[in-house]
């Protein structure tokens, strides 16, 4: 299973990017939609949208923007809405000093709502990259004890630490992140917000990025687990030809 993750910043243009990219690659199925403040549409709104297309989509829920009675309402509408899917993640702190922050701790947030709402998948993240690799191993463990139904990562861009992740928190569904790094301003960026480690042999070419994710894929495929592509930083159609496209292999 692959998703694609396409930012909300017009509802129009995400409804016809998604009919697109799901009528051009039959290997995507579904969108997966980033909840990002500085814009107004916030995710679980837009994926509403897409589901009324009849679009399979993923929301991503923050839960610190949420009351525990807000998390509650937001799921049955979501519900009722027909999205079986959310992606539960705790959240950077708002830029706006005055929006409410609620302290939740997610473990629990996880097993109530999993509880409350048995016909909906709550997936959280998984990040090698935050903190030790045997802490987030077991943070994630116990999400998925909690009644998460898998995990999704970061974006990746080393086929070793994928291989890794594959073999452990065994059985649950990983979602394995994709997403080109083509300048240094990117390289950059992911070193220094999300505390990538990159391999040695990275490169910034499109050749390099397009062999990663395609190296990406098929590990997964081999090992019955899914992939969700992040296609920032260049072109949408000619960057998911090149990765999804078998007469590129």
């Amino acid at each position: 299973m692959v998703f694609l993750e396409l930012v909300p910043t017009e509802i129009n243009k995400l409804i016809n990017e998604s009919h697109w990219a799901m009528n051009t690659f039959p290997q995507i199925n579904g969108i997966n939609v980033p909840d990002i403040l500085r814009i107004n549409n916030r995710s679980y709104t837009a994926c509403e949208y897409l589901a009324k297309e009849n679009i399979n989509c993923i929301p991503h829920i923050r839960i610190c923007d949420f009351s525990t009675e807000e998390l509650h309402q937001l799921c049955q509408n979501l519900l009722m809405a027909n999205i079986q899917n959310i992606l539960i993640i705790s959240g950077d702190p708002p830029p706006n000093p005055l929006q409410p922050v609620y302290k939740h701790n997610i473990i629990s947030v996880i097993k109530e709502l999993s509880t409350a709402y048995t016909n909906l998948s709550i997936y959280a993240g998984h990040d090698p990259y935050r903190q030790s690799f045997k802490e987030e191993f077991s943070y994630s463990q116990k999400k998925l004890a909690a009644g998460a139904k898998g995990l999704f990562t970061q974006p990746l861009f080393d086929v070793n630490l994928v291989n890794i992740l594959l073999d452990q928190c065994n059985p649950c569904e990983w979602f394995i992140g994709i997403s080109p790094v083509l300048t240094e301003k990117s390289y950059n960026y992911w070193t220094s917000r999300n505390n990538v480690v990159f391999p040695p042999q990275f490169n910034l070419s499109l050749d390099y990025n397009i062999k990663i994710a395609k190296d990406i894929i098929q590990q997964c495929k081999e090992k019955n687990q899914h992939n969700y592509i992040m296609p920032i930083t260049c072109k949408l159609s000619p960057y998911l030809d090149l990765i999804l496209n078998e007469k590129n292999s």
